[in-house]
């Protein structure tokens, strides 16, 4: 038996090798002669398998031949045409997907800034006060109801 490694045979695998049991040469023969047998009665099968294709072959002209006559080919194609449609529209390849979150990048991903206190911003990493702008401030009207 061959492994991986590039070992030779071990004692005990030569010797099983070599004590293997092998068919006796009646066993072959007959065999070989009902495999040919078999083989020599599908030969005459041949003749069987094209009257199976002629005679589908028919069949299909004389459906379309039907067809044709009570104008249902043109109602078969406009069919055959929405169902190409449709299978395009299913089978559209969509581009690959790469996901960017990874056990590396979460274990090593640059910390998050913490958020600023209300009425601040950050500005070059650190957060300042927001100057608040000067004018007529507009209020909502009251609910009137």
């Amino acid at each position: 038996m061959r492994t991986w490694r590039r070992n030779r045979e071990s004692g005990l695998e030569a010797e099983l090798r070599s004590n293997r049991p092998e068919p006796s040469d009646e066993l072959v023969n007959r065999l070989e002669g009902r495999v040919r047998s078999h083989r020599d009665a599908r030969a005459g099968d041949a003749r069987a398998g094209s009257f199976r294709v002629a005679f589908a072959g028919a069949l299909a002209v004389g459906v379309l031949a039907a067809l044709a006559s009570v104008g249902g080919l043109g109602y078969a194609a406009s069919g055959a045409g929405t169902a190409v449609q449709q299978a395009k529209r299913v089978a559209h390849v969509h581009a690959v997907r790469t996901l960017h979150k990874t056990a590396a990048a979460d274990q090593y991903r640059k910390p998050k800034a913490k958020k600023c206190p209300k009425g601040m911003k950050r500005v070059r990493g650190k957060c300042k006060r927001v100057k608040k702008a000067r004018g007529v401030r507009f209020h909502r009207p009251p609910f009137t109801g």
